[in-house]
């Protein structure tokens, strides 16, 4: 009976360690396939210059970060894609893109950046995503956008 007993002990533990072994394997198969998709891809590909490895672990952005980065928000570049708006300008008559509104707005004069270099512009917005200070200002900058929209979008005719 002891036997048995140490039998099905033992047993456990290698189901157990081949289920880890199993999972791990799997796990890493799949980010593999992830990044391969991320690598690969058509779209993203701004986000993929600053984010380039994926992970389960989030990058730690709130919302306004997130819209700023993709693009994805009240920009009229991003509207005027999907056919929401009739034309990609802002108020002010450029294209209203985020850097166009984080550095040459003079709606959003108070909450701009440095104007970054071509060649520098993704060192840029690293830079702004790692100081806790510019990230505090984009976030203002974002809220602004979101809130006073119907001021800094030209009218959509």
């Amino acid at each position: 009976m002891s036997t048995h007993r140490f039998q099905g002990r033992c047993e456990g533990k290698i189901s157990s360690i081949i289920l880890s072994y199993l999972k791990s394997e799997i796990k890493s198969a799949a980010l593999n396939i992830w990044q391969d998709n991320w690598d690969n891809g058509e779209t993203g590909r701004s986000t993929h210059d600053i984010v380039p490895r994926v992970s389960n672990k989030p990058v730690g952005w709130n919302r306004e970060e997130i819209m700023f980065v993709t693009g994805h928000g009240p920009f009229p570049s991003y509207l005027h894609r999907f056919n929401l708006r009739t034309h990609d300008n802002c108020s002010c008559g450029e294209k209203g893109d985020p850097i166009h509104y984080a550095t040459k707005c003079w709606f959003t004069l108070s909450c701009h950046f440095q104007t970054p270099t071509v060649s520098l512009k993704l060192q840029w917005l690293k830079n702004i995503l790692t100081n806790n200070l510019s990230r505090t200002r984009l976030r203002l900058l974002m809220r602004f956008i979101c809130d006073e929209n119907n001021l800094i979008v030209e009218d959509n005719n």
